[in-house]
């Protein structure tokens, strides 16, 4: 087990100024000597990071980050920026910059291994405390966390603290295997939610999925040596918090359990009118500027719409040779015995180019431009990052988990074939009793027969388990060629040794049929329009029912009382002495004809009490017992 000593590099102070934004209050140990509230040119972004867009929405939130190394440019370095928002009033010490109503403040904490999730539960309660004081000019607190947090060896499987894809797994369901094999293609992906800590620790939980892949393969993900340098900060001499209100997204997330401020503790948010707005503007921007001309490019469309799997039933039954089902440890059984670092992981997926940034802040927008990006991962909150379309080839909505490209080859390649499925289901199945540890051995052991299965000669039937048009633009990437020189596979026995195949292959069976269309209906844009469509005519039909209930009973009273009317109404004939009734059989409809009719008997009246019973009870009654009760009534009417 890897120890590191010293993780810490650096801690620092960042506040947000009225006139001057986001800027560097204090930094230990120094970076500049002489100067504690300077950063090198390397990191002069590096306070846009600490406080991103949306922020001041917020009491406290903690974002992750990732900087190239100061001192080797080669390197990369991780950063835990625990921001925290309170009223001026609870300041012991006022200076004269704090004129606002709050008082917004960050801690980044820098360090040499991606210890995300363990430094941040302890730089929360050291935040926490060190905003208890009220005096934020004293920083003893900040420097004993320093030497406390240099003081503990960690060990590197520790980055995986924190980060639940257990939690992933509920959310996403079929669709984290999609954003697993997206991670393998090194294309250009932009994550896009808020609020920016559940973002950033959202893209880091995909990335540990990839085995080994958050312990020792993200030493790369930040470095890149830029054609020109990005563009300067501008000088704000005006109101920033202005400028964030109208550039920051909207506090919504799934599960966030983030302490939201109000309307009315802000001072600063936009109503909820003015917040329709600016999404209408935006998305009339998006059609009028970004989006490129139909002849083009093709419009954006969720993976998976209008392609289905290029395999068919025959060639499905010729693949027998594993069972459909699986027991809990049934894969990891089958991959435990072989070592992961013999296989070549990680994959040397984020070099040459290819970067990952869990968040990126408006200042790195030119970054994503660069000729010397490869690819890249990165999480963004502002919305000026989602309509920059033609920057990158997929948008994966956080909030909202949708996946969106425009390139029709990539759409194909994501498509998930049923073997896909199958695997996907078993990990959903039981990876809410079973941790996130058991995923992420699943994951691993999905990979592992996914580079056994990648050494067969090209259109071999086995490889259309994964989706063949996937396997040929993942071993045509530059991580797959590095993993065949780098790794010594062939030499690793444990490995050899694996049934070239999907794990999941075998005989197509109902089963498979429903779980390829409870995906459909979740990943294309088809099949949200009908689920779309489906809830909202039962609320229609509920609507509806108690309506035309309503109005049939409503006729039927009438005509009752007009038949009633008719027949009481109708001349009697003089009574003779015997005082008998006039025969009803010599009476005259107004239309000529003649019917032979009953006056309303007792069992008429109790028809006509038991509809209007029903009506006033139809809106308490189920919709299917309302059109059930509505239908028995019509066959009950009679036309005269």
């Amino acid at each position: 087990m890897a120890f590191i000593n010293e993780p810490v590099l650096n801690i620092i102070v960042v506040g947000f100024h009225h006139k001057k934004g986001c800027q560097v209050e204090h930094c230990y140990p120094e970076l500049v000597p002489g100067r504690p509230s300077e950063l090198p040119p390397t990191w002069r972004y590096l306070p846009a990071l600490a406080l991103p867009d949306g922020s001041h929405n917020y009491l406290s939130d903690t974002i992750f980050f990732n900087l190239p190394d100061i001192n080797d440019p080669t390197r990369t370095v991780y950063g835990i920026s625990c921001f925290r928002q309170i009223p001026v009033e609870q300041v012991l010490q006022k200076t004269e910059d704090m004129t606002r109503s709050s008082v917004q403040k960050s801690v980044c904490v820098i360090c040499r291994v991606p210890l995300f999730g363990r430094l941040a539960v302890k730089m929360e309660l050291v935040v926490r405390a060190w905003f208890l004081q009220g005096d934020f000019s004293q920083t003893k607190l900040l420097e004993d966390a320093f030497q406390h947090l240099n003081s503990c060896p960690v060990q590197i499987d520790q980055a995986l603290e924190g980060l639940s894809v257990q939690k992933l797994v509920d959310n996403w369901r079929h669709k984290a295997l999609l954003l697993f094999k997206l991670l393998l293609l090194g294309r250009k992906v932009v994550i896009y939610g808020s609020p920016a800590g559940q973002l950033s620790k959202a893209l880091l939980t995909v990335i540990s999925l990839i085995p080994r892949c958050l312990e020792y393969g993200l030493s790369h993900s930040a470095n890149v040596v830029l054609s020109r340098p990005l563009s300067p900060v501008p000088a704000i001499e005006v109101n920033v918090e202005e400028f964030n209100a109208q550039v920051a997204s909207d506090p919504i997330f799934n599960g966030n359990n983030l302490e939201e401020l109000s309307p009315k503790e802000t001072g600063n948010l936009l109503d909820e009118k003015d917040r329709v707005s600016r999404q209408s503007f935006d998305e009339t921007l998006l059609s009028e500027v970004d989006r490129p001309d139909p002849g083009v490019r093709e419009k954006c469309h969720s993976i998976g719409e209008k392609y289905k799997p290029q395999k068919g039933l025959s060639e499905a039954q010729q693949s027998p040779t594993m069972a459909r089902d699986m027991s809990v440890d049934g894969l990891y059984n089958l991959t435990g015995q072989i070592d992961q670092t013999e296989c070549g992981f990680p994959l040397p997926l984020f070099e040459d180019g290819y970067l990952c940034l869990p968040y990126l802040s408006l200042q790195y927008l030119d970054l994503l431009s660069d000729p010397a990006v490869q690819g890249f991962v990165v999480g963004a909150s502002n919305v000026l990052f989602k309509q920059k379309r033609q920057l990158f080839d997929v948008l994966v909505e956080l909030n909202e988990m949708r996946i969106e490209t425009a390139d029709i080859s990539l759409r194909r390649q994501l498509t998930l074939t049923t073997e896909d499925l199958r695997f996907a289901d078993h990990v959903v199945r039981y990876g809410s009793s079973q941790g996130d540890s058991w995923i992420r051995d699943q994951f691993a052991s999905y990979l592992i027969y996914l580079l056994r299965t990648s050494l067969l000669p090209d259109g071999s039937r086995e490889v259309e388990s994964y989706n063949s048009q996937f396997m040929a633009a993942f071993k045509s990437t530059q991580t797959y060629e590095k993993w065949l020189k780098t790794s010594n596979t062939t030499d690793v026995e444990a490995f050899m040794n694996l049934s070239p195949m999907h794990p999941f292959s075998g005989q197509l069976s109902v089963a498979d049929m429903k779980l390829k269309f409870a995906h459909t209906m979740s990943t294309t844009e088809g099949g949200r329009k009908v689920t779309a469509a489906v809830a909202t005519t039962g609320r229609a039909v509920a609507t509806t029912s108690r309506a035309v209930g309503g109005a049939l009973s409503q006729a039927r009273g009438a005509l009752s009382g007009w038949w009633s009317a008719l027949t009481t109404n109708a001349p009697m004939p003089p009574c003779d002495s015997s005082d008998e009734k006039p025969d009803s059989s010599d009476e005259k409809t107004e239309t000529g004809n003649l019917k032979e009719e009953k006056p309303p008997s007792d069992a008429e009246d109790a028809l006509e009490l038991q509809d209007n019973k029903r009506e006033s009870h139809a809106s308490s009654e189920p919709p299917d017992k309302v059109i059930e009760d509505t239908a028995t009534s019509l066959s009950k009417i009679q036309v005269v």
